[in-house]
């Protein structure tokens, strides 16, 4: 790459305004007396396409740059479709239970069968991160494309279950498949977006999973007043959501990109301009085909690390409330089962409200509403109505029990967020790669924990359960505020350090040796460091 084509903005610590802090430079210049050496197979996965093309692209205009955001935006709709159906996919045997699924495979339609259901998916799901390893190799779209093939089968061998037994393995191999398609997800929109941009459409991409319970309980409630049929309920329902993953194989087929240089729709300007936007913004490589053991140990030493490991953990502990509150509300005597769909989508479009308000706060007051005060904001908001279901008495209104289950469920607004900084505030593809899969492993050890303390035993308060989510949300925040305090500290370290060392004027460059021993100049951040190697990386907090 061309040092012309890198930027050599100096970096500022007060930022003026959202468009600033979308485009400015996180990782400042770095003296041409301190490259750094990198092999190429070790570099930034689109070293190549750029070293090829980013001489011959110009600077892009505000106006192409609006343009080129709401092309991007294609690939948000369609993650944002696949994380929906994948939801949806989550739920489908908790709402064919309804139809009388349970009692075909042999299962009582009571809590503790289907919380052993809930755990072997979790279970999948934790030896499943070990998937990440070869997704690395062979790229993300092939990976999703393998994920989604073998989901949708799995989805339609459902219709063919008749015992518990085969209930059980379904699920744990459902979790097993589906196990990284939300980290690489995230990993695209990181790809494609500036961290502060890519925080506030993650709930747009949230949304989806928020909003999962509106379409599938309106189906569900078609089904259960529709007219009878020669194919058991349980069956139609489960060839719905079936074909609704078909579809989504399809899109991903057509669509899914392995990073920039491959979208879809895009000219090689565009792609250029989007390559050099994150770059410049983030200081960091988009990813890289080589797992380096060196950023996984860094990965598990760094305190920040556990940090968000801690967060996912306290969050997901809440978790099972949005997948057991339809048999809360008729244990509560509330509503009957048919009626409970309408209540979870009316709470479903509640929550899409909260996750929209969010949306505008982020992008029009971003210094404030950044991914750790938005996480604690919801956590906390969800902490109040927890406490309150310990707290009040039994004989009073039921409907304030149900208004409080719907609200404690907004908890969801913080995960998108807890991901994101997760992410975002770490550079090195592997080191990301690790501390994502022990976040996720966390995320699935803390959802079995909540498919236990649902137990028919505790009906109908579940004081235990609601003890459990109230500590959950608590420690959320305080997970979330910890990271932010220890990143803060090292951002003013830094920016300390650049305001002594730079004198603005010099590039920030390192060197990428070829397999033929030639050395070539690139931005720094086609090499790959890690934040912690990488002293001039400024998180994004």
């Amino acid at each position: 790459m061309s040092s012309s084509s890198v930027s050599s903005d100096s970096v500022e610590i007060e930022i003026k305004n959202d468009i600033d802090l979308e485009n400015k430079i996180v990782s400042p210049t770095h003296s041409k007396k301190e490259l750094t050496i990198k092999s190429s197979k070790d570099a930034d996965i689109t070293l190549n396409f750029m070293l090829k093309n980013d001489v011959n692209v110009r600077e892009i205009t505000p106006e192409e740059d609006t343009k080129l955001t709401r092309k991007l935006y294609i690939y948000v709709a369609l993650i944002t479709w696949i994380n929906l159906v994948f939801f949806m996919d989550k739920i489908t045997m908790a709402y064919a239970g309804t139809f009388g699924f349970f009692e075909a495979i042999g299962v009582d339609s009571g809590v503790d069968r289907y919380d052993t259901m809930n755990t072997l998916y979790y279970l999948g799901y934790i030896l499943g991160q070990v998937n990440l390893l070869w997704a690395q190799k062979v790229g993300i779209r092939r990976t999703m494309i393998i994920l989604a093939f073998f989901w949708n089968l799995l989805m339609f061998l459902t219709c063919t279950l008749h015992s518990y037994q085969g209930a059980y393995a379904l699920r744990f191999f459902l979790g097993f498949v589906e196990s990284i398609a939300m980290t690489l997800e995230n990993i695209t929109l990181q790809q494609l977006f500036p961290p502060i941009q890519k925080a506030r459409i993650g709930q747009i991409f949230i949304l989806a999973a928020l909003a999962c319970q509106i379409p599938i309980s309106f189906i569900a409630y078609g089904l259960l007043v529709g007219p009878t049929t020669a194919i058991p309920v349980w069956k139609i329902f489960v060839i719905i959501i079936g074909c609704l993953t078909t579809v989504t194989l399809m899109l991903i087929i057509w669509l899914y990109p392995s990073n920039p240089t491959d979208l879809r729709f895009l000219t090689v300007e565009e792609k250029v301009w989007t390559i050099r936007k994150v770059q410049r913004s983030t200081g960091a490589s988009l990813g890289s085909k080589v797992f380096k053991k060196y950023q996984a140990v860094e990965a598990i030493k760094d305190p920040v690390t556990w940090y968000y490991v801690g967060a996912m953990f306290s969050l997901m502990l809440c978790n099972n409330i949005t997948y057991i509150e339809n048999i809360i509300f008729v244990d509560i005597g509330l509503t009957s089962t048919l009626n409970s769909f309408i209540v979870t989508a009316v709470g479903g479009a509640f929550t899409v409200v909260c996750g929209i308000i969010t949306f505008f706060l982020m992008k029009f007051y971003p210094r404030v509403w950044n991914n750790t005060f938005t996480a604690i904001f919801w956590a906390l908001f969800s902490l109040v109505p927890s406490i309150l279901m310990l707290a009040l008495p039994w004989d009073i209104n039921k409907e304030v029990f149900l208004a409080l289950i719907l609200a404690s469920t907004v908890f969801g607004c913080s995960w998108i967020n807890i991901v994101s900084a997760n992410q975002s505030t770490c550079a090195g593809y592997t080191k990301m790669l690790v501390r994502t899969g022990l976040s996720m492993a966390a995320y699935s050890v803390a959802n079995i924990i909540a498919s236990r303390i649902y137990y028919d035993a505790g009906a109908p308060r579940y004081y235990v359960a609601w003890g459990i989510q109230t500590g959950g949300f608590l420690f959320t925040a305080i997970f979330m505020a910890l990271a932010y305090y220890v990143l803060k500290r090292r951002n003013k370290e830094r920016l300390a350090a650049i305001a002594l060392e730079d004198d603005g004027n010099e590039e920030q460059l390192g060197l990428v040796e070829t397999d033929g021993g030639e050395k070539q100049e690139v931005n720094l951040a086609n090499l790959d460091l890690t934040d912690l190697e990488n002293k001039r990386f400024i998180y994004p907090i």
